[in-house]
C-alpha cells in the first residue's frame, strides 16, 4: 500500500540535553503514509491513538552512537521509522530494521510509556512489554503502561504510587521464554503491592506472543 499524497515534512527539531551522558538529537517529522497507518492498524491503532501517545512518523533522525560519533537514519518504504516522543527524549522504533530501537535525549531516572495518559483512578492497570502493546490495550478500553523493556527492573516507587490509584496491577508480558521468565521475576519482586501476572493463551512464537498479536488474531478483550 502506498500513499498518493505528497509527503509533508515538518520543521526539524533539535534537542541538546542538559545531562552530559544524554545524547543530542535532531529529527524531521512527516505525515504518516497509508502503508505506515496500515502497519499500526494491524494492532487496531489509529491516528487518534498515535497522537494521544505522541507517536510520530520520522523522515530523518540524527544522533550519536556510544563512541559519540554522529550518525543519521532515513525512513524508507521497506524500513519505516517512528518516534515515541518524550519531553526531553525520543525512543525511535524501526519495526523492519535490524536495529529496531534507538535512544537519544534525557530519559530522566525512569522511562515509563503511557504514564501521562492514565486516569487519576481506575480498576485495572496492565504493565506490558512495549509501547505498541500499551496503545493496543488502550484501543480496547484498557489502561496500560510499559517500561523500556521486559527485562528492566520495574521501579518500585512508580508501582507504589500507582497502587493507590488502581485496585489491580497485572503484568501482561510476552509468552515467549524471555517474557515468561521476566514476568515471574517481576511478580515476585512486586508481590508486596499485590502485582500479579496474566499469561496469554498464545503459542509463544515470534508472530504469536504478545497482546497485540492476541487482538490481531481476532480475540476480544476477554482474556
Amino acid at each position: 500500500i502506498s500513499s498518493t499524497k505528497p509527503v509533508s515534512v515538518k520543521a526539524e527539531i533539535t534537542h541538546v540535553p542538559k545531562r552530559k551522558k544524554a545524547r543530542p538529537y535532531t529529527l524531521a517529522q512527516k505525515n504518516f503514509t497509508a502503508a505506515e497507518l496500515a502497519f499500526w492498524s494491524k494492532s487496531g491503532i489509529g491516528e487518534n491513538v498515535l497522537k494521544a501517545y505522541r507517536t510520530v512518523s520520522l523522515k530523518k533522525f540524527s544522533s550519536e552512537n556510544q563512541e559519540r560519533k554522529p550518525f543519521s537514519c532515513m525512513t524508507s518504504v521497506d524500513e519505516p521509522m517512528f518516534g515515541y516522543m518524550g519531553k526531553q527524549h525520543i525512543k525511535v522504533y524501526r519495526p523492519c530494521s535490524q536495529m529496531r530501537f534507538l535512544y537519544a535525549g534525557d530519559f530522566g531516572d525512569n522511562y515509563c510509556f503511557g504514564l501521562e495518559q492514565l486516569p487519576a483512578k481506575g480498576d485495572l492497570l496492565f504493565i506490558t512489554g512495549g509501547e505498541k502493546d500499551v496503545m493496543s490495550l488502550t484501543v480496547h478500553g484498557l489502561h496500560a503502561i510499559c517500561f523500556n523493556s521486559e527485562t528492566v527492573t520495574i521501579p518500585v516507587g512508580i508501582i507504589h504510587r500507582l497502587s493507590f490509584r488502581f485496585k489491580h496491577i497485572v503484568l501482561l508480558y510476552d509468552v515467549d521464554k524471555a517474557g515468561l521468565d521476566s514476568s515471574a521475576k517481576q511478580e515476585l519482586a512486586l508481590k508486596n503491592y499485590g502485582v500479579k501476572r496474566l499469561l496469554l493463551p498464545l503459542a509463544g512464537t515470534k508472530v504469536e506472543k504478545d497482546i497485540s498479536d492476541f487482538f490481531r488474531l481476532g480475540n476480544s478483550r476477554r482474556i
